[in-house]
């Protein structure tokens, strides 16, 4: 499969002086949460950018209130940016990078079945990301 590189300033959401944030893309080139994103009010956009630039902007260390930011997955090191009733799934990577995988609506005060399985998701695209900065093929060279 030959992979499908976005442009470098389409997979870049905000650059601070402390972490970089992307969009993460599959091999094919679909952004998930960037398509959720662009689906969204400009409301809910404004504040998804405002704790994405509050946390780039901010040294490692600092925290967001656990409302707007959290831990969901142990295991994967799978975080939540929580603007409203979306949910972006993110993680950190070397090279103080944000990468956010995937997104939805928040459907009931906890999680459902296919909540549970939007956090799986992002799992598999955490583990897709790693394997492809190994390879050295998750950037374009």
């Amino acid at each position: 499969m030959r992979i499908v590189y976005p442009k470098p300033e389409d997979i870049l959401l905000y650059e601070g002086p402390w972490f970089t944030v992307e969009w993460y893309y599959t091999e094919s080139g679909c952004l998930p949460a960037f398509e959720y994103y662009k689906r969204m009010t400009d409301m809910d956009q404004h504040k998804l950018k405002l704790l994405v630039k509050y946390l780039a902007d901010n040294p490692h260390g600092t925290r967001l209130p656990v409302t707007m930011y959290r831990i969901e997955d142990h295991e994967n090191k799978i975080f939540a940016f929580k603007p409203r009733a979306e949910r972006f799934f993110n993680f950190m990577t070397e090279g103080s990078r944000v990468i956010i995988t995937n997104a939805y609506h928040k459907h009931a005060q906890k999680m459902t079945k296919q909540d549970a399985e939007k956090l799986r998701l992002a799992g598999r695209y955490r583990q897709d990301y790693l394997r492809r900065i190994k390879e050295a093929t998750y950037y374009e060279a």
